[in-house]
């Protein structure tokens, strides 16, 4: 049998890297190099130009996009589904229509298939301006819609209908941090994810490494509040190990009047726990409880 099937992928892979390497210190715009690839008829190189397109803003990705709504690969469907949704806000009000049509046939029952479907389905909320989708997550009042892009919450105000990556930084070092991400870019927002309270204002669950989630705080006026390590350190003078794998980790529990209730853990072996609150008149962090270590 011949083996040439599965060296495809990482000749590939390195074909697409040299590429990379060689238009990085170029002005060649990358979406000329892979746009074209999306038509290549090797499943491979059409899926790693995707990719490779996936944060670019290209105002010709969106129509590009539309052919592979219908390919034979899963994923390369669902990453063109997310990838028109995601830019709802460069596609004319004249042709969403045609992209909605499309994105409905991608609305696959089968559970092989559901990731696929919640793309579809995102794209066709965000085109319409219907957020009734479980992929959305509403505030109370229903002027903020908040959604999933490149890994972070999205803010989206209904009254303007301007979008925000929330606690989104261009730059990190990642020698001694990687980027932040919410949670299962493909799944529905649930209650875990993000917890509005009456007012316009919600806690986010966001995970900071493998093993170790943290809480982001959006206030309507005054922006993003992170719960970061250093804080938490400040706050509970935790003892023992708080580096990976058993590292501080903190979730929200429940907003109580004005005060968002999160359950902190750490160390080796449950060394230590805690109970913190956000309060939202003081605009600071409290210790509410302190548990003894687990024996």
């Amino acid at each position: 049998m011949s083996n040439r099937k599965y060296v495809s992928t990482p000749i590939v892979a390195i074909g697409l890297v040299l590429v990379a390497f060689c238009i990085s210190g170029s002005t060649t715009n990358p979406a000329d190099i892979y746009l074209p690839q999306l038509k290549d008829k090797d499943a491979d190189v059409r899926i790693a130009a995707l990719r490779e397109l996936l944060t670019s803003l290209d105002s010709r990705i969106p129509e590009a996009m539309l052919p592979l709504l219908s390919d034979e690969g899963n994923s390369i469907r669902r990453l063109a589904a997310r990838a028109i949704g995601s830019r709802w806000w460069q596609i004319p009000k004249d042709k969403s229509d045609s992209y909605v049509n499309a994105l409905e046939h991608n609305l696959r029952s089968e559970v092989d298939f559901e990731d696929e479907k919640n793309m579809a389905e995102r794209g066709i909320g965000l085109l319409t301006r219907h957020y009734d989708s479980k992929m959305f997550s509403r505030s109370p009042n229903g002027r903020w819609i908040i959604y999933e892009r490149r890994g972070f919450p999205c803010l989206i105000d209904t009254t303007t209908f301007t979008e925000e990556l929330l606690g989104w930084s261009p730059v990190y070092n990642r020698n001694s941090e990687i980027p932040p991400w919410w949670f299962s870019s493909n799944s529905p927002i649930g209650q875990d994810e993000a917890r509005w309270l009456d007012k316009e204002v919600v806690a986010l669950s966001v995970s900071i490494s493998k093993r170790a989630t943290s809480v982001w705080i959006w206030e309507h006026k005054h922006g993003v509040q992170k719960l970061n390590r250093s804080e938490l350190i400040k706050l509970l003078h935790p003892k023992g190990k708080i580096d990976e794998p058993n590292p501080i980790t903190a979730e929200f529990k429940e907003w109580k009047g004005d005060d968002l209730l999160v359950s902190v853990g750490w160390g080796f072996e449950d060394e230590g726990s805690a109970t913190i609150a956000w309060n939202l008149a003081n605009h600071g962090w409290r210790v509410i409880s302190r548990e003894p270590a687990k024996k």
